[in-house]
């Protein structure tokens, strides 16, 4: 899933649907992309809002775009392993060796729908 990370100084002021579909959409991203908002918070914890291609909207979370978040952090920030990601619906943990070639996303998990699929006959 491509992702494209913005660090910002405060994720709140950001008007994630606009700003987010303008860029998820842009000429350089002809398939389309996630746009992840961050903004970097002491202790090796990131606050994160996600536009999301495909559901063109921000969306509640987004795992992909914490972990691309938490090593983009890492890397140019100084941010280190473990990151705690605060998104708009609870807190993901994102955990890599320094070689990024083990990295691990944890997080809360809740049923939200169960279902039944009948094949016709």
């Amino acid at each position: 899933v491509p992702h494209l990370v913005i660090f910002v100084t405060d994720v709140d002021a950001v008007p994630v649907a606009a700003l987010g579909r303008e860029l998820a959409h842009a000429r350089e991203f002809p398939r389309g992309t996630n746009v992840d908002f961050v903004q970097v918070l002491p202790e090796n914890r990131l606050r994160m809002r996600t536009y999301e291609r495909g559901v063109e909207e921000e969306t509640l979370s987004c795992g992909t775009g914490a972990t691309a978040s938490a090593i983009l952090a890492s890397l140019l920030a100084g941010v280190a392993s473990p990151v705690e990601v605060s998104v708009p619906g609870g807190v993901l943990h994102v955990q890599f060796d320094p070689d990024l070639k083990d990295i691990w996303l944890s997080g809360p998990v809740e049923r939200l729908f169960r279902g039944e699929w009948l094949a016709a006959r």
